[in-house]
């Protein structure tokens, strides 16, 4: 049923234990998985006048190079499982746009990924990620918590 699953990992803790449990469902189902990452993108007018061009550079720099680190730590758990795995890090405005994008583009056939539970005043201050996933993707979602 499900032959490519895109997983998308923010770097924490829960996102890799929904990364496992991931590689437990693409083994049992002969599916392949994508890891993504998504950097925002940041413009000027998202963080004052007190931030240049350099800075900006230097900050996306280096959250690209935690990115690529995050997906070189999760080959060898794939490997180990035996699923065939990619890693994909891209640029978006926001998150979840990135994902919805980036899973469209690989065609995959669902998207497995962890939720971290915020509700109440920090889910609508902070805003859930997961939640705009399941609110604008066209294919599946599987949540894991």
């Amino acid at each position: 049923m499900y032959k490519h699953i895109l997983v998308p990992i923010d770097g924490s803790e829960l996102a890799v234990k929904a990364f496992r449990a991931a590689l437990t469902f693409a083994a049992e189902t002969g599916a392949r998985v994508t890891g993504y990452c998504a950097i925002e993108d940041m413009t000027f007018h998202q963080m004052g006048a007190y931030l240049t061009k350099e800075i900006i550079a230097e900050f996306e720099r280096r959250a690209h190079e935690a990115a690529m680190a995050h997906g070189a730590d999760l080959g060898p758990l794939a490997k180990a499982a035996g699923v065939k795995f990619d890693w994909q890090v891209g640029k978006a405005a926001q998150p979840h746009e990135g994902i919805i994008a980036t899973a469209g583009a690989c065609g995959v056939d669902i998207i497995f990924m962890a939720s971290h539970g915020r509700g109440g005043l920090a889910g609508a201050l902070i805003g859930s990620v997961t939640q705009k996933v399941l609110s604008h993707s066209k294919m599946p979602v599987l949540v894991f918590r």
